[in-house]
């Protein structure tokens, strides 16, 4: 872009040559960036030798925000720089220097020369302002765009520690943690003799922590590599109706201890999915434990489950608190936990839901949520059953 402008604008004056140069405020200098019509020894020169704000035509014009006119570089007493002498040596008599301005800040200057001396008629002053303009915007887009590459760089490296620290740090975590949860299975099996009753409770209340914290560093390891556009699916064909019913055995008993209903009707034709059952068992787990945790005692869980052309849309709905309009939304967001003081008595990561969403869409499908506060929720997903995204 700098070396087209150069070359229009020294065209257009009728002049031998050009430049643009960008200033650098923190060193107060001028550096070379395009050239036009410069003989290669001359370009080589210039670049060796950066400007002083205030030295020359060029450190003039920055000073006083208006264009130097040098009728004659063989004059020593209108002109003195450091590049008087290659200017001579070029073959150079007459040179134009225009300030950049952006806001009246300087970034840089536009030179053109002539080789022969004389001064530079209005019309070629108003015209060479003209491109200055146009060589200012073109400096500060430049500069913005190394600016985006620098963050972006550096964007780069912060997530790449952050994936070094969360990977090293789930070792770190989980090998303890995972002592912790075995010992304390250990010690309710009674391997090692008899428990009291109090020690039961908090061998029990031990094991619970352990395992709520082990699935928090999961969780968080999990969002990290979708983030970070690393989760990988173990894609297979697998049975949904089967994958639904292992995932209610785990949330039954709780359900039972509240005296909920749980009713289940799957369509005959649900059949087969294809996805990462893992994943998609967690997304049905994190569904039914919601509706367990945010249903009072004797409310009611139903589960659906039917084909819509080549997906499958799963369902599930309870009797529960419900959620607010301005919040079904901010359900899916990481690290929210939306609504009354009923949901903030329930422990959560406020991840489940996110987690969820992220899991579907990686499949190529979609949830959603309907309800109204004291009326319960329905939260539905979709994905594949015979048909797979192609990327």
């Amino acid at each position: 872009m700098l070396d087209t402008i150069v070359s229009r604008a020294s065209e257009l004056a009728g002049t031998d040559g050009g430049a643009i140069y960008e200033y650098e405020d923190a060193m107060r200098q001028f550096h070379l960036r395009a050239t036009h019509n410069f003989a290669d020894d001359f370009v080589a020169e210039l670049r060796a030798t950066p400007l002083v704000y205030g030295e020359g035509a060029v450190g003039r014009a920055a000073e006083s925000r208006e264009p130097v006119g040098i009728a004659d570089i063989l004059d020593a007493s209108v002109y003195t720089s450091r590049l008087r002498d290659t200017l001579l040596a070029a073959g150079y008599r007459a040179l134009l220097a225009v300030p950049l301005l952006s806001e009246d800040e300087v970034v840089g200057a536009l030179v053109v020369n002539r080789r022969a001396p004389g001064e530079f008629d209005a019309r070629t002053v108003e015209l060479l302002r003209t491109f200055a303009t146009q060589s200012a915007l073109a400096i500060q887009n430049a500069r913005l765009f190394r600016e985006i590459e620098d963050k972006g760089r550096q964007l780069e490296a912060a997530n790449r520690h952050k994936d070094e620290f969360l990977a090293s740090m789930s070792h770190e975590l989980r090998t303890p943690l995972n002592a912790v949860i075995g010992f304390s299975e250990v010690l309710l099996e009674r391997m090692f003799g008899e428990v009291n009753p109090k020690q039961e409770e908090y061998l029990n209340d031990i094991l619970a922590s352990g395992r709520h914290l082990l699935s928090l560093i999961n969780d968080i390891l999990d969002l990290a590599k979708i983030e970070a556009g690393r989760m990988e699916l173990d894609l297979e064909e697998f049975d949904l109706p089967q994958a639904i019913d292992n995932a209610l055995v785990l949330i039954r008993e709780r359900a039972t201890r509240k005296g909920l209903s749980l009713d289940v009707r799957l369509a005959g034709d649900l059949g087969a999915a294809r996805g990462d059952q893992r994943k998609i068992k967690q997304v049905l787990l994190n569904l039914l434990s919601n509706a367990v945790k945010f249903t009072p005692e004797g409310g009611r869980i139903e589960v659906r489950g039917q084909r819509v052309d080549s997906q499958a849309e799963i369902s599930v709905a309870d009797t529960g608190i419900g959620i607010a309009a301005d919040d079904l939304e901010a359900v899916f967001e990481e690290f929210r936990q939306v609504g009354t003081d009923y949901t903030k008595k329930h422990e959560g990561t406020g991840l489940g839901l996110t987690l969820s969403r992220k899991f579907v869409e990686l499949h190529g499908g979609r949830i959603w949520v309907k309800s109204q506060p004291g009326q319960g929720s329905t939260f539905t997903f979709t994905i594949p059953v015979t048909a797979w995204p192609t990327s």
